[in-house]
């Protein structure tokens, strides 16, 4: 008779918990469409060239591609090697940076430091890298040393070598 009884129940329980008015309701997200890359990639090398003759060669740790932005944010350390005429020239160095996929301009931000071949170290926050011209420049402050110099300014501008460069409001020191 229990066993009649619990057969019973069984099917009438389950009935009464699958006619519940609760419903279930999926748990909300705050990712937005926007906030998630076209593609992705770990430990990453990214060639620039132009006619066959390679001008950069950039590193990174984490690539995001965002093609409806029409750029790419690099993250986990960013390097870029830099060549002239097939020849190594310097080295540009930061946490994050940014290309811009239209002028393949880059942008490197946060503990940035760029060493040429002649032994100049450039150091600042936020560096810019034109592929048009195959410039650097800054409007963050910047310190330079040389074998020679030692200088610090704000706003600055050069070839990718280091060996034509202009600071705006500078001070430092110049051993002859």
């Amino acid at each position: 008779m229990r066993d009649i009884f619990v057969l019973f129940l069984f099917p009438i329980s389950v009935l009464v918990i699958s006619c519940s008015s609760d419903k279930v309701k999926p748990p909300v997200s705050d990712i937005s469409a926007d906030s998630i890359p076209s593609n992705e990639s770990f430990n990453s090398k990214v060639v620039f060239s132009d006619s066959g003759n390679v001008k950069a060669i950039l590193y990174a740790g984490r690539i995001r591609v965002f093609s409806r932005y029409n750029y790419t944010l690099i993250d986990s350390g960013a390097k870029v090697d830099f060549f002239k005429m097939g020849e190594y020239t310097s080295t540009l160095t930061g946490m994050r940076g940014k290309v811009y996929d239209q002028t393949k301009d880059v942008e490197v931000y946060d503990s940035v430091k760029l060493v040429s071949v002649n032994g100049s170290v450039l150091t600042t926050n936020r560096l810019y890298w034109v592929n048009k011209t195959q410039r650097i420049k800054t409007d963050d402050f910047v310190s330079i040393k040389t074998p020679n110099e030692n200088i610090q300014g704000y706003g600055f501008e050069s070839d990718q070598n280091l060996k034509d460069y202009v600071i705006y409001r500078v001070s430092g020191e110049i051993e002859k």
